[in-house]
């Protein structure tokens, strides 16, 4: 499984599929695995990282949201202290992640040596900017939906990693599967903890990480840039250059598609 950054304390893992991260922080105290995917070779991969790195320390999984491709590894990481929303906690469409989860390795034909379940959360975060010590690291998180119900940004403030989730991404424009004015607060989040001058990494859900603030400035003018894009052409009955958009990114048939779901989302938003 690639490697796409590596350090004495961070790792971030990247899956063949759609660029998916999976990031693991390690200290002398504790080990924490976020969002471990997606197929099984790859979930060995992380699992025997994990186990060399963590011997004697506490063990963390932290879920920065629930959709599927997020949660479908939980089940391979038993014994792990849980950290997710209170928002994923109280999920209702927690069995529907779960579903999607089984669906998805029955459309592929996939086999795997550990359950498929919801994750049950030790340590749920219900406040905004809620503060939390592990092992001799502060952790700071926020409140994140927009994507969707229950996202959760995560800034380990000791070592200057910020972990967004399916936020600021370099490879998708914003899958806004929740509500376009959260999406929009979100980002306003994102740009005050960037703006603190704090940020020495920040590690995407899909794509690539950046240790470079101007590029993290820049993808949060790129995403407001599509969201208004999206809501003047919802508002005003014009359609969207979707073409144009596209000259900015890859894989124009699967991407039409989501950005077609944007434009149901967003007329239920601001025609209702």
């Amino acid at each position: 499984m690639k490697r796409q950054y590596t350090s004495p304390h961070l790792t971030v893992f990247e899956s063949e599929l759609f660029r998916t991260t999976s990031t693991c922080i390690v200290t002398d105290a504790y080990l924490l695995l976020v969002d471990p995917n997606w197929l099984p070779s790859e979930i060995k991969t992380i699992q025997a990282f994990a186990a060399a790195q963590s011997a004697g320390k506490e063990k963390h999984l932290l879920f920065t949201h629930s959709d599927y491709d997020h949660i479908i590894g939980y089940g391979a990481f038993p014994g792990f202290k849980t950290i997710a929303s209170q928002r994923f906690v109280d999920n209702p469409k927690a069995n529907e992640q779960l579903q999607q989860t089984i669906a998805w390795d029955d459309e592929h034909y996939i086999r795997r040596d550990y359950p498929l379940s919801y994750p049950t959360i030790q340590h749920a975060i219900a406040g905004d900017g809620q503060d939390l010590r592990i092992g001799p690291d502060d952790y700071r998180f926020y409140q994140a939906p927009g994507h969707n119900y229950d996202g959760l940004l995560t800034f380990n403030r000791s070592r200057g990693i910020l972990i967004v989730g399916d936020y600021l991404s370099n490879i998708e424009f914003p899958y806004v599967y929740h509500s376009f004015a959260a999406y929009r607060a979100t980002l306003n989040t994102l740009e005050t903890i960037i703006a603190s001058g704090e940020v020495q990494i920040l590690i995407t859900g899909h794509g690539d990480h950046t240790t470079n603030r101007e590029e993290m400035e820049r993808r949060i003018c790129k995403d407001r840039a599509y969201l208004d894009g999206v809501e003047t052409a919802v508002r005003s009955g014009q359609p969207f250059d979707f073409a144009k958009l596209m000259a900015g990114y890859d894989f124009p048939i699967v991407m039409g598609a989501f950005h077609e779901k944007n434009l149901l989302v967003a007329k239920r938003e601001f025609e209702g």
